[in-house]
Order: C-alpha cells, then sequence, then structure tokens
C-alpha cells in the first residue's frame, strides 16, 4: 500500500516540470520500498540463489566462464568438443570461485572424468546447469514455454523475449536464427522481444561501417515488418534492440 501511494505520488510530481530533485527522490524510495517488499516474501531457495548472483557479479573470472560455458560449451552435439571446451575454459577462467566448495570440487571432478567419459560426465554438467538456471532462463521449446508464458501473463506480467545463443558461425546459422526469432514474433505468446545484431549477421566488419550497416538494416527490416504484421492488443510488436559486447 505504501508503494503505491509513493508511486501515486510520482504521477503527481511528473506532471509539474519544477520538481525534478523531489521527483528523483520520491522515485529511489519507491524503489527501496519495491525492494524490501520483494525480499521479505523471499523463499530460503530464492536467497541462496540471490546470495550465489551477487557473489558471481563480484567474481569476474566467474562470471565470464559462466556466459562461455552456456554460449559454447551446450551448443555442440559432440559430447567429446562439448568436453574439450568444457576443460579448456576451466584452464582458462578457473573454477569460479563464487560456487560453494563441493560445487568447485565437483567442477573440477567433472573436468578430469571427462577426459575419459565424456559421454556420461557432459550430459550431466549440462543438466546442473540448467537446473540452476531454470529460475531465470526458460525453455524455448513450445510445449514448454507457452504454458510459462500464460502463466505469468496471467499475473499482469509483460515478458521480453530474448533467445539466448549468440555468437553464430556463419550465414546459415543467422538466417536460421532470424527465422527463429520471427517465428517467435508471428506467436500469439510473444508481443515484446529483443535482438542482438550479432545474433542475426555473421560478418560484422568495423572497416566497413557502411557496407555491414546496410546489411544490417535489412536484417532488421525483415523483422520490423514482422512485429507490423503481428499486432498484439492493436499495437505492433515491440523489438527491442539488445545491447551489444563493446568493441
Amino acid at each position: 500500500m505504501k508503494a503505491i501511494e509513493t508511486a501515486e505520488r510520482i504521477g503527481r510530481l511528473k506532471q509539474d516540470p519544477g520538481d525534478d530533485a523531489l521527483l528523483a527522490a520520491e522515485a529511489v524510495g519507491l524503489a527501496a520500498e519495491l525492494l524490501e517488499a520483494a525480499r521479505s516474501g523471499e523463499r530460503f531457495g530464492e536467497k541462496r540463489q540471490s546470495a550465489q548472483m551477487a557473489r558471481m557479479m563480484g567474481d569476474p573470472a566467474g562470471k565470464a566462464f559462466t556466459l562461455a560455458m552456456a554460449d559454447q560449451v551446450f551448443r555442440p552435439h559432440n559430447p567429446h568438443r562439448s568436453a574439450a571446451r568444457f576443460r579448456d575454459l576451466l584452464d582458462g577462467y578457473g573454477v569460479p570461485e563464487y560456487l560453494s566448495m563441493p560445487e568447485r570440487v565437483a567442477m573440477r571432478a567433472a573436468a578430469a572424468a571427462s577426459v575419459i567419459a565424456p559421454e556420461l560426465v557432459m550430459p550431466a554438467v549440462t543438466t546442473a546447469m540448467r537446473m540452476q538456471s531454470a529460475p531465470v532462463i526458460l525453455p524455448s521449446e513450445e510445449e514448454k514455454l507457452k504454458p510459462l508464458l500464460r502463466k505469468r501473463r496471467a499475473a499482469g506480467m509483460r515478458m521480453n523475449l530474448n533467445q539466448l545463443g549468440e555468437a553464430i558461425l556463419g550465414e546459415d546459422e543467422a538466417e536460421k536464427r532470424i527465422q527463429a526469432v520471427i517465428a517467435r514474433i508471428g506467436s500469439a505468446d510473444c508481443d515484446y522481444l529483443s535482438v542482438k545484431i550479432s545474433a542475426i549477421f555473421s560478418q560484422i566488419h568495423l572497416v566497413g561501417h557502411d557496407e555491414t550497416a546496410a546489411r544490417i538494416a535489412e536484417r532488421l527490416r525483415r523483422l520490423y515488418r514482422a512485429a507490423l504484421a503481428h499486432p498484439a492488443n492493436g499495437r505492433p510488436k515491440f523489438v527491442n534492440l539488445d545491447m551489444e559486447e563493446y568493441r
């Protein structure tokens, strides 16, 4: 109730351009109230995951390792290639410090065992990481995703879908990714979607800026036209250009 009253005050202050400082202070206060309310309802598992996420943010090497695992190790269907990349990443980044001691020991053991039995080890590693990420990363399979989207929509949430798996290796893969994004835009369960340019175009050349921009524009037009062709609630669907890595 207190947060609602603060939000109403902010709404009134927005009508008066002379109260910018007061508006900013009220917005900060509202954010604090919402955070406090959210934390008060956290379950034990959520608190544990939140603490681990905070540790990861303070572990640059561990964060880089986790992102590389998600983007590189899970993609090859050959367990020998996945295992080799898994070991390379561990050698390069080290075992993430944000993990608990049992998890760090298990990761080292998995790396050693993956040399001998990658067919057994890599599915176990993949399953463990997917279980940890399940609360924040939704499955892309239609039969699993649609019920989750309906549940969140019923709770009054608007979902921004971001299909993971960038770092495409060629134009064939880029075309497959564009088709997947267009299919998602056409779904009745999607009204807001994020996409990275590097996920739909593989030939980004910083020295060939004009040619690269023209090719990217052609890809983006396809997405925007799909958004116009499949409106939601009488409005074109929102295509958000997600942030890119800094170069």
